[in-house]
């Protein structure tokens, strides 16, 4: 009975130290860290009063292998114009080691795999699929990440003249959480957004508002001038040949 009782022990302590490596390999394993995302449409049309076309940022985390967290924050913008990010800024609790950590977010992303194939069935918690040029199986062809999404409104001011132009600089800061819960290293990059007044052709008993454009009705009599310049010597020369002809 003891030799039996010690096989077993001796079977149970060989199982663990052939699990042991692959356990340290786990919690040793190298961090990469992955702050990556594609920006939409930079050039951004607003009619006075109301909130430009919307501005979209993904982020994807094929890359790496441990949560990013990405706050985001406006640096620049004209006065009075109001600029808002969706999600906004909250703080989100984690576990980490065993405590909680706040963190001040808009989103986080976690890690994925590259798909060579699209994703037509995005699950929840993701908002697109998105496709990533040059990162197939072969040269030139695309691969597929999952992605979150960022939607940047700009409102302009009804004050505002047709034809005024506007920068936007959104500040973007990835970062990733240590052992000990405080973030063990960031990445920062700028998203930058240009943003024209137009009018509203969807409305005309609102008056234009050309600020410094073309004021057509300044530049009739010019015009005018011009057409009757043209038209006389085209004709003039005309009428003379016929006079000395006859």
């Amino acid at each position: 009975m003891k030799i039996k009782a010690f096989g077993i022990i001796a079977v149970l302590i060989l199982a663990l130290l052939l699990a042991l490596p692959a356990v340290v390999s786990a919690q040793d394993e190298e961090a990469k860290y992955s702050f990556a995302s594609a920006q939409g449409a930079s050039n951004l049309q607003a009619i006075p009063g109301k909130e430009a076309e919307p501005g979209v940022i993904y982020f994807y985390n094929v890359d790496g292998n441990r949560i990013t967290h990405v706050a985001l924050e406006v640096v620049e913008a004209p006065d009075n114009w109001v600029v808002e990010i969706d999600p906004p800024l909250h703080q989100q609790d984690y576990s980490v080691s065993g405590a909680t950590v706040t963190v001040t977010e808009n989103l986080y992303v976690e890690p994925t795999q590259l798909s060579l194939e699209e994703i037509k069935d995005v699950p929840s918690g993701w908002d697109v699929c998105l496709t990533l040029p040059n990162r197939g199986a072969n040269p030139g062809e695309p691969g597929y990440a999952l992605a979150k999404k960022v939607t940047i409104t700009v409102h302009v001011p009804k004050s505002e003249k047709v034809g005024t132009t506007g920068s936007t600089k959104i500040l973007g800061t990835g970062s990733w959480l240590g052992q000990t819960g405080a973030a063990s290293i960031q990445q920062q990059r700028d998203f930058d957004y240009t943003v024209t007044t137009v009018y509203d052709i969807t409305n005309p008993e609102v008056p234009i508002d050309h600020g410094k454009s073309f004021d057509v009705v300044r530049w009739v009599p010019v015009i005018v001038a011009v057409a009757i310049v043209a038209v006389a010597a085209v004709l003039l020369p005309r009428f003379l040949r016929r006079r000395r002809a006859g």
